[in-house]
């Protein structure tokens, strides 16, 4: 049996064209073929992106992590700022036949000078300088921890504060100077 196609004026009303079906075949085999070369090449693209990004990532990781020793002279940055280094006490009383207890708290470097505010006849009041903290550190042991800032070269005041508290307790103010060590053992605020 073979199949005659009919011109478009012999074809009756609502009757389409169609191709053959070995035609369809081959059409919905290449469709099918397209379709297998899209998903290789999405595939191939997104294995690419995860190995770029893991690559990307493993790199980060290793020089993040990668700390090189010192064995020569400082460089200028170092040279132009001064180390603060101290203690923050803990906050306790003569407690007789206890432990010692650990008071964590954070210490914070502020830029400027502390002054005094009149408040009343003969009273005064303590401001701190405005201004974000410069850095600040997080003591979890009072006993065995101790603060180290590089700052550069200018007034700070180092003030301390114990637990989850905003005001500060404890400050002492300082001058840094470039290339120097100045050791700062905040006040007890507990006296």
């Amino acid at each position: 049996m073979s199949l005659i196609s009919l011109p478009d004026a012999e074809r009756r009303p609502g009757e389409t064209s169609s191709p053959p079906p070995d035609a369809q075949a081959l059409i919905e085999e290449a469709r099918a073929h397209a379709r297998r070369r899209r998903l290789k090449l999405a595939l191939s693209l997104a294995v690419a992106v995860i190995m770029t990004a893991a690559g990307v990532l493993i790199a980060r990781g290793v020089t993040g992590t990668h700390v090189p020793a010192q064995s020569g002279p400082r460089t200028d940055t170092a040279a132009a700022t001064g180390i603060v280094t101290g203690h923050l006490p803990a906050c306790f009383g003569i407690l007789p036949n206890k432990p010692l207890p650990v008071t964590p708290g954070t210490v914070v470097v502020l830029r400027g000078r502390i002054t005094w505010k009149p408040i009343g006849p003969g009273s005064e009041q303590m401001v701190y300088p405005k201004g974000p903290a410069v850095a600040q550190e997080h003591i979890s042991n009072n006993y065995h921890q101790t603060f180290r800032f590089a700052l550069p070269p200018g007034q700070y005041v180092i003030a301390g504060r114990y637990g989850g508290t905003t005001g500060f307790y404890t400050s002492s103010q300082v001058t840094v100077a470039a290339g120097k060590v100045v050791r700062v053992n905040l006040p007890s605020a507990c006296l």
